[in-house]
């Protein structure tokens, strides 16, 4: 009873245990059919070897490029990194098939680097990491000998940069891919377009991947331009294939609009402010000195946002040396016209030619829309004085032969009325001069703030 019951609990468990019979074994039939088709492919592949089954005979390659995203453009390097889709179409007649000998399998995909794959290369390649793709590149093979291979790289290629219009700028940059090995009696390379030059969309309408913005660039028109030629080196009688492919990228300005532009235009605006200052004030030179400081610490935060290792100097620049220059010559001439506004100490009268031109009533003091000033009101002007003594003169000889006892007081009295009233006249004098040279000033600071502004608008205008 015992050996009955092992055997039945034995029969049970294979009944159980035994393969069904659902789509198990039809599915366990196609791999065994796609692995028995990959191994008779790469069986005797040799993958060093042209697909072809002429020696003269090229290998025909259809390529096409888009962009998935543009990665950077690193002005201190003058180095352009993006990732590109590259589609390439070929045919290998060692890798064809009869789908009906494996069991209906019409395509198969197959590693890349265990087969013959185009070798196009970027020739001004900059000096960094090799690309290097993020997964396992593999290719679609399909019955005919067909292959679809689409690796998507990121490349680095060299861009000088011509950063004279920052941060306006925009920048043209070119990618040259090539063969490394073959040339185009060995390898002929063509876009599928069948033209010799394509436009290279950066977000396709039929693309089903997601582009991600550059912060800093876009990419002109959404596109690039892809051009084909030939050309000869003396290492080979053969014409090298190139593809050219020409990228412009604007930069977004909004950043350094505020940073750079903004800042430079209200620093180069305060400078002709400086002869708005008041002469006797002394605060013009402290005011200049000021707008030297803050265009120092400007250029050193522009000097972080762009490196100054390029060949063109970037406008920006020039209008900040500009803005710096106007500084320093504004600071000299008030030092002058401060002089010039205290010649009156000397006790010299403003010259005539210099009266006529500044001062006068068809003078730059009407030009410039300048107040009328009048000397400082004189109630003891000369010719007045000179009545006055005269009359006082008048007085005391009548006293004095009326009265000869008091002729020697009088006459003291007389000596010093003439003493006070003449330095009286001389403060006058002295005052009126001081006056016409500080108005002198006056309209020689008005002349150099139009200067200035003049100066600034047509640097400003120019520059930025």
């Amino acid at each position: 009873m015992f050996e009955q019951k092992i055997g039945v609990l034995l029969l049970l468990s294979l009944f159980c245990f035994s393969p069904n019979k659902g789509q198990q074994p039809q599915k366990k039939t196609y791999t065994f059919h796609e692995e028995s088709l990959i191994r008779t492919l790469l069986g005797n592949y040799v993958k060093e070897a042209r697909p072809v089954t002429n020696p003269n005979e090229a290998v025909s390659v259809s390529v096409k490029f888009s962009f998935v995203r543009i990665e950077d453009l690193d002005e201190a390097s003058d180095t352009f990194s993006s990732s590109v889709f590259i589609v390439q179409m070929w045919n290998d007649p060692r890798l064809k098939w009869n789908s009906s000998e494996f069991g209906g399998v019409r395509s198969v995909r197959l590693p890349a680097s265990k087969l013959w794959t185009p070798d196009l290369v970027l020739y001004n390649v900059a000096a960094k990491t090799p690309p290097q793709s993020l997964y396992e590149e593999t290719v679609t093979v399909t019955a005919d000998g067909g292959i679809v291979f689409v690796p998507m790289l990121t490349l680095y290629s060299t861009c000088p940069m011509d950063l004279q219009d920052f941060p306006y700028d925009v920048q043209t940059c070119s990618m040259v891919f090539g063969s490394w090995m073959h040339t185009s009696w060995e390898m002929n390379v063509t876009f599928l377009s069948k033209k010799t030059e394509m436009d290279v969309m950066l977000n396709e309408e039929d693309s089903s991947y997601l582009v991600h913005q550059h912060p800093q660039w876009e990419l002109v028109d959404n596109k690039a331009h892809a051009k084909l030629s030939f050309k000869k080196y003396e290492c080979c009688p053969q014409p090298f294939t190139l593809i050219t492919i020409t990228v412009q990228l604007r930069r977004r300005p909004q950043f350094y609009r505020y940073l750079t532009i903004g800042p430079a235009a209200v620093m180069g605006l305060l400078v002709p402010v400086i002869y708005l200052v008041p002469n006797p004030r002394h605060d013009k030179s402290i005011f200049g000195l000021l707008l030297l400081l803050s265009l120092t610490i400007l250029m050193s935060i522009l000097q972080q946002a762009i490196p100054f290792n390029h060949g063109t100097l970037p406008k920006i620049c020039s209008f900040y040396l500009g803005t710096m220059i106007l500084t320093c010559m504004s600071i000299i001439t008030s030092v002058v016209v401060a002089n010039i506004s205290v010649r009156g100490a000397r006790r010299k009268p403003v010259p005539a030619w210099i009266h006529a031109i500044f001062l006068g009533r068809r003078s730059l003091r009407r030009v410039l829309c300048i107040g009328d000033y009048s000397p400082i009101g004189n109630l003891y002007s000369a010719d007045l004085q000179m009545s006055g003594v005269q009359d006082l003169e008048g007085v005391s000889e009548h006293m004095l032969h009326a009265h000869e006892d008091g002729g020697k007081l009088m006459s003291q009295i007389n000596a010093n009325i003439k003493y006070i009233v003449g330095k009286m006249i001389a403060e006058v004098s002295y005052e009126n001069i001081n006056q016409e040279w500080e108005e002198l000033g006056r309209v020689i600071d008005r002349c150099l703030f139009l200067a200035f502004f003049t100066l600034y608008v047509f640097t400003a205008s120019s520059l930025l």
